[in-house]
């Protein structure tokens, strides 16, 4: 098992594979798509660029840090790993829509301690390890300073897929409709990855992401952490990889926001006393 990794190297070799993967997605358009899922698309481009990533990351036979990738699952080090969402926002990106992301965060002790998100098809970039601030483009961002709900702008998660996808849509259409009549505005952008990164900038004043997997939001989570946001889980406990929940906050809103999240109670979606990792059954290194 590795120690707290460097982030000073482990950034360097992260922005070098994300260099890879854009320049791949942005020269390769999306075909031969197959579904994975209910409504659950991934191309040839999601699968390549996770292959992209995994070599330049393991390049010289450098494994000591796993890796868990959406598309190909997980192996090496359970306690520090990389994770990657080659394509957070798939069905925007086959449908010609820029609102997608390419996510790389780096996991130790279930903690995101650095990520690097890029928005290929709006040529932004974002990045942050624990303790050293979050940027975009280089330039150094922060959260809004929204202090009322009726002032502020939320990012929600999509509805439900797959085998839960009646009682997510029930608890969703909930937690939706308290939202929408309280806060400024609230919107379904179809890529986790980028809310969490316009929580960080201000874009957003708050994000509510209910169903957390890994991929998903490892790297916007340290982002938007380094960025000045609260990221929590359902119950306002600290987010980690085991929560189910992604909830990230400029500080003046907290109060107001997280007692929206208790009708999750008693769901999957509520934190318990044991929890697993979040995600598919690959969603920690083995």
């Amino acid at each position: 098992m590795l120690s707290v990794p460097d982030c000073t190297a482990a950034l360097s070799a992260a922005q070098a594979a994300i260099d890879l993967a854009v320049e791949h997605v942005l020269s390769h358009p999306p075909r031969a798509i197959r579904y994975k899922g209910d409504r659950e698309p991934v191309s040839e481009v999601d699968e390549e660029v996770e292959h992209v990533v995994r070599e330049r990351l393991t390049v010289g036979g450098h494994t000591e840090i796993g890796f868990l990738g959406e598309e190909t699952g997980a192996v090496g080090d359970r306690k520090t790993y990389w994770v990657l969402d080659p394509i957070d926002g798939t069905i925007n990106h086959h449908h010609g829509n820029p609102l997608c992301a390419i996510a790389l965060g780096l996991v130790h002790d279930h903690q995101p301690v650095l990520g690097v998100t890029a928005l290929p098809f709006l040529g932004h970039r974002y990045w942050a390890a624990t303790g050293q601030g979050a940027y975009r483009d280089g330039v150094p961002i922060g959260v809004s300073a929204a202090e009322s709900l009726d002032r502020a702008l939320i990012g929600f998660s999509d509805y439900g897929s797959g085998h839960d996808a009646a009682l997510r849509d029930v608890l969703c259409s909930t937690v939706d409709r308290e939202l929408t009549a309280r806060a400024q505005g609230v919107r379904r952008y179809g890529s986790s990855a980028l809310d969490l990164v316009w929580v960080a900038d201000g874009t957003l004043d708050a994000c509510v992401l209910l169903g957390n997997r890994t991929w998903d939001t490892a790297a916007g989570a340290v982002i938007a952490r380094e960025a000045g946001a609260l990221v929590l889980d359902a119950d306002a406990s600290p987010h980690s990889t085991r929560s189910r929940c992604a909830i990230a906050t400029t500080p003046g809103l907290r109060e107001e926001l997280m007692p929206f999240l208790h009708v999750l109670r008693g769901s999957r979606f509520w934190p318990d006393d044991h929890h697993e990792p979040a995600g598919n059954p690959a969603s920690a290194p083995g």
